[in-house]
């Protein structure tokens, strides 16, 4: 049974992976104890979709960590940062935002119990692209009455807490605005009936995927290579 999880959302980012592991694993090595780094690494063929291959780590260590963190590759951490935010205890009608949007939705960081994450269904698996993904997971949340305790925020920089790469051009806009439009819009049209019908239409309870590799690349880090 692990404390945490650290679950990392990954394609073709080999240069930022090669320095989170070796600049930013030995402090969790340090000072986050009993914790792992599961990096799900889509396959290619598709567009990326980042709330699908998270739910992948949700569903390959369920019940055996008290906590998730969805972290995304090019943010690195202090000790600082481990220490004020990433240690702290998260109820299970909580979830820790440690780095993400100021517009309130879930995306960067979070820190979420590993019930909480499964009584919420994850992620919805159908948001292919630049999607609403984080928007997503924000509705759900607050549909179960999950509370955001929000900390930093992406519209600042935090040089005391992390360092993050220029991010990557390589968004594909194409379903932007369908996902915009079901998950920033319509969905709060809904009655509470619908909403939990949109909820389990598609999520954890329903997952679908193929584990191609998996293999140890470090004492902490696992690789897991999917097809979803």
């Amino acid at each position: 049974m692990y404390e945490n999880i650290i679950a990392i959302p990954y394609r073709n980012r080999d240069k930022h992976l090669e320095y989170f592991i070796n600049n930013t694993v030995p402090l969790i090595q340090e000072h986050l104890p009993n914790s792992k780094v599961v990096v799900i690494e889509q396959t290619e063929g598709k567009l990326f979709n980042r709330g699908a291959v998270l739910n992948v780590a949700f569903k390959e260590y369920e019940n055996k960590t008290k906590y998730f963190f969805t972290h995304d590759v090019d943010i690195n951490l202090t000790v600082e940062c481990i220490k004020h935010y990433y240690t702290k205890e998260v109820n299970e009608t909580d979830v820790l935002g440690i780095y993400t949007s100021a517009s309130n939705t879930l995306g960067g960081i979070i820190k979420i119990r590993e019930s909480t994450i499964h009584k919420i269904n994850g992620f919805p698996n159908d948001i292919w692209g630049w999607g609403a993904e984080d928007k997503a997971l924000q509705n759900r949340s607050e549909y179960y009455q999950i509370t955001k305790q929000t900390n930093l925020t992406n519209n600042k920089e935090h040089p005391k807490y992390l360092l993050r790469f220029n991010d990557v051009d390589d968004r594909e806009p194409k379903n932007h605005s369908i996902n915009y439009n079901k998950h920033y819009v319509q969905f709060g049209t809904l009655n509470n009936e619908h909403k939990l019908e949109v909820i389990m239409s598609s999520g954890l309870n329903n997952l679908k995927y193929t584990i191609v590799e998996r293999r140890m690349v470090h004492d902490i880090v696992e690789i897991i290579k999917v097809d979803i």
